[in-house]
């Protein structure tokens, strides 16, 4: 029976039911659309598009409040997003007796917008209790060669967006700005008598302004900026007629030393560690951020990246295996620990191993209720199986013990065995239905960052229910098994001992 609790256990574990994860952000009723319009798309445009997509959301009963940012830099909690005039926010908080999930919601409103509203581009994600600053999944890719960095970006955004469970894929260095190019040519500056100083202060004033003067109203005084025209400052042909003066008092249009011409540029130059770099991100919907990415760990093996670009996991993949890592050594050193304090309590090596035989079974029975309660291992759930440690040995600890003392007053180990399991099995079922029944609150709670103490909750139920019942049957196997390896171990000795004896004889 205890074989096919493990088979089962292991059956499921394969399934994938269960996922991986840092923490659950916490369903609190609120996401964020992040809209990005054409880049030619002045302020006022988004603002009146931006409206427009306002008022769609307003008209749903669940809508509680929408908050809209426009053109300024993300609002996210350590954010570093950028600002651009052709980028929006909207924050969206739904009503407390909202009936459909955060993330169905989500994107239902997100079709509906789609189809009414065209020429914007929609992001959309959850806004949790835990904000860590940005995507759950965040990869860095850096090198020598920023064009094979841009391609290599694409190609892994491409296979990020095919994976099961990844949600709005951005990559850094995707967007390009479009921009007024300026190739001077040195040897015409020269012939013209003019120097790159001169024509850089004079390129600076007509594209970007000076803000010298100054004008001076009651006491107050106000910039003056003056510059091209916002037109002109994107147009070649006006940009060509830029004059310079030379030292002779000669004026020379920039079309007689320089080529002109329109361009585009990264929207975002990124370097790590001294190497340019891009980053890949993506959020995660219906799936754990671990989970997601072993899907893409699993993609890449089939299809990897330039050998030229180094790939680094950050964000909640590169916190989740720096804390799973930590957690799993406390477990490590706390199933030592117990087993030295116990065999200074018996003054015995081998019966602790007897309690350590409990534990793989509570293991067993977490693992299995995370599964049918479809929740994910993160941070929350490794820390109820630190918990479990404890308690699980203290049924083991009970027979153990008493099976000790039986056979100290004349019994059998069999006999020691039956006794202990009939004493102490009351005790047994009625502490763990206490701590069983008293988690259920916990496990089945619906409120806001309920979902950080479910798995926990779980985790003790199902550890402490497989182990009520296995504990009573596998620790006095594993003891009576013990008992008669010893016994016939003793015998052994005594019969070599016995004949050696006789030989010196």
């Amino acid at each position: 029976f205890i074989a096919l609790f493990f088979v089962g256990t292991s059956f499921m574990m394969r399934l994938g039911i269960m996922g991986e994860e840092f923490i659950k952000e916490g369903d609190t009723g609120k996401f964020m659309f992040r809209l990005k319009y054409d880049e030619s798309t002045p302020l006022t445009s988004n603002n009146l598009a931006t409206q427009k997509i306002e008022n769609i959301l307003r008209q749903d009963a669940a809508v509680e409040y929408v908050f809209a940012n426009i053109g300024g830099a993300s609002t996210g909690v350590m954010s570093t997003g950028l600002g651009a005039e052709n980028r929006a926010e909207l924050t969206v908080q739904l009503k407390k007796s909202h009936t459909l999930p955060t993330d169905a919601y989500m994107m239902k409103a997100r079709k509906l917008v789609e189809e009414k509203i065209t020429g914007v581009e929609i992001s959309a994600s959850i806004v949790g209790m835990v904000n860590t600053g940005g995507a759950p999944i965040e990869i860095l890719l850096m090198g020598e060669n920023v064009e094979k960095l841009r391609e290599e970006g694409k190609k892994l955004k491409n296979l990020i967006i095919n994976t099961a469970g990844a949600n709005d894929v951005q990559l850094s260095a995707e967007d390009q700005n479009p921009e007024v190019k300026i190739d001077i040519d040195r040897d015409k500056l020269t012939q013209f008598g003019l120097n790159i100083a001169t024509v850089g202060a004079t390129l600076q004033n007509a594209l970007y302004g000076n803000d010298d003067s100054k004008f001076r109203d009651k006491g107050t005084e106000f910039a003056i900026r003056v510059m091209l025209d916002a037109f002109d400052r994107k147009s070649p042909e006006a940009v060509k007629n830029i004059t310079f003066t030379n030292a002779q008092g000669q004026n020379i249009k920039l079309s007689q030393f320089a080529t002109v011409s329109n361009s585009v540029a990264p929207s975002i130059l990124e370097r790590k560690n001294r190497m340019s770099s891009v980053t890949v991100t993506s959020y995660t919907l219906g799936a754990g951020s671990g989970s997601v990415a072993n899907n893409i760990k699993k993609q890449l093996e089939t299809q990897p990246l330039s050998k030229d670009v180094s790939m680094v996991w950050e964000g909640d993949i590169k916190r989740q295996g720096e804390s799973m890592g930590a957690l799993g050594l406390a477990m490590s050193a706390s199933v030592i620990l117990m087993y030295l304090i116990m065999v200074a309590l018996y003054d015995n090596f081998v019966y602790p191993f007897v309690v350590l035989f409990s534990i793989p079974v509570a293991i067993i029975g977490a693992l299995f209720a995370l599964n049918i309660t479809m929740n994910n291992m993160g941070i929350f759930t490794m820390l109820g199986m630190l918990m479990l440690l404890g308690l699980v040995a203290k049924n083991a600890i009970l027979l153990v013990d008493f099976t000790n003392q039986a056979k100290k007053e004349g019994h059998t180990s069999f006999e020691a065995l039956v006794l202990s399991v009939k004493a102490r099995m009351r005790p047994i079922l009625m502490t763990t239905l206490a701590m069983v029944i008293g988690m259920l609150p916990i496990a089945t709670a619906t409120g806001a960052g309920s979902e950080w103490k479910n798995g926990l909750a779980w985790v003790l139920i199902g550890g402490l229910t497989s182990s009520m019942f296995l504990t009573l049957i596998l620790v006095p196997l594993v003891y009576h098994s013990i008992d008669t390896v010893t016994v016939w171990v003793g015998k052994l000795f005594k019969k070599s001992d016995s004949m050696e004896t006789k030989n010196i004889a």
